[in-house]
């Protein structure tokens, strides 16, 4: 059974639906039922600190105690902290965080039938990745996945906290991919829809070159912060259509104002720093979750699609770490097909320095 996104909080508030956000809602069972396998996913604003924040802390004792907190120490160190009933869980993952604001993705996944879980950092900006195993995880019942997302009383949620996902099975941990399936990559034969593209393909890169496809995958989020759809407008960029992405998918920019300003050919950078030039907007009518592509060729390359050049997939905080590969969104590509060099196809502009550039290929 596919991966269902059962409840989203953003600070304005939250939706529920044990049938999956988006879906018809179904006459409600018992809210005792559990959630033997799910998700916990989290994008936040860290910034440096002096003492310890709970990002999320969810306790009730109706009908029997239960509780979950994710706790940022002014060390880096996330915490993670369950109850239920008489039994406690504690599991620490240390990283770097706090030493300066930055956005970051937390997403806890569990298995209880399989005694199995992890808890894993991931910072898109930078495609940093920090990942333990939780031990004996417990389940959660339905009750209390409903009210972490929509009873403010019993689950509190930091300023900071830009949204919380539920989901009803273990989501992939790190890079995940950010393109639109309707988008239509070049290939030796012509642009072709990327959900229609298979592993062995081709897709040409640089006008000519023939590059073989590794991987092609796709996964459903919601549709809040960092995965919120975003439309670059045609004909801005070379597009002959609008692609439709997600913030932090990296499109090229190229030019003499490039070479001037930065000695490069080319650079990328993600696509919500576009937004201030009309190019980007968000995308309308976006619906409550969205599923994106993406494809990993033999090397890092700048694609073409719909007529604009944006990055292939970038699965290096994975590929250099075969331990995290088997929890990440490559977790069913073999071992031995694993492109052999990992690195950014073009230089990555910040924020900052994309907003320096005015007339660079999007005009």
């Amino acid at each position: 059974m596919a991966l269902q996104w059962i409840g989203t909080r953003t600070q304005e508030g939250g939706d529920f639906n044990p049938a999956g956000l988006g879906c018809a809602r179904p006459n409600l069972g018992s809210s005792a039922e559990l959630l033997p396998r799910g998700s916990l996913l989290m994008e936040v604003t860290i910034r440096p600190t002096s003492h310890p924040i709970n990002l999320l802390r969810f306790a009730a004792l109706d009908p029997w105690p239960s509780g979950l907190t994710v706790c940022l120490e002014p060390d880096g160190t996330v915490r993670l902290m369950m109850r239920q009933g008489g039994k406690h869980l504690a599991t620490s993952l240390k990283t770097n965080l706090g030493g300066k604001a930055q956005t970051a993705h937390i997403t806890y996944t569990w298995d209880a039938p399989a005694r199995s879980g992890r808890i894993s950092v991931y910072i898109p900006d930078n495609g940093i990745l920090w990942q333990t195993a939780v031990l004996a995880p417990f389940p959660i019942s339905m009750r209390d996945a409903q009210r972490i997302v929509t009873a403010p009383e019993t689950c509190a949620m930091d300023r900071d906290l830009t949204f919380a996902a539920i989901a009803d099975a273990p989501c992939p941990h790190g890079p995940l991919p950010g393109l639109s399936g309707a988008a239509a990559v070049d290939t030796p034969f012509g642009p072709k829809a990327l959900r229609d593209i298979v592993a062995g393909d081709y897709v040409t890169v640089d006008g000519t070159e023939a590059v073989r496809v590794l991987w092609v995958g796709h996964t459903s989020v919601p549709a809040l912060g960092r995965f919120t759809p975003m439309t670059l407008r045609r004909p801005y960029m070379g597009l002959w259509e609008d692609l439709i992405a997600a913030r932090d998918q990296r499109a090229c920019l190229a030019g003499s104002e490039v070479e001037y300003m930065f000695g490069e050919e080319r650079v990328s950078t993600a696509i919500r720093h576009l937004e201030v030039r009309n190019c980007a907007t968000p995308t309308k009518n976006a619906p409550a979750i969205v599923t994106y592509y993406q494809i990993l060729l033999e090397t890092h390359e700048i694609i073409t699609v719909n007529g604009a050049m944006v990055e292939s997939f970038d699965g290096s905080a994975v590929l250099s770490a075969p331990d995290f590969l088997k929890f990440s969104v490559l977790a069913d590509m073999p071992i031995e097909l694993c492109p052999k060099q990992v690195g950014l196809a073009a230089p990555v502009l910040q924020g900052y320095e994309a907003l320096t550039l005015t007339g660079v290929s999007i005009g």
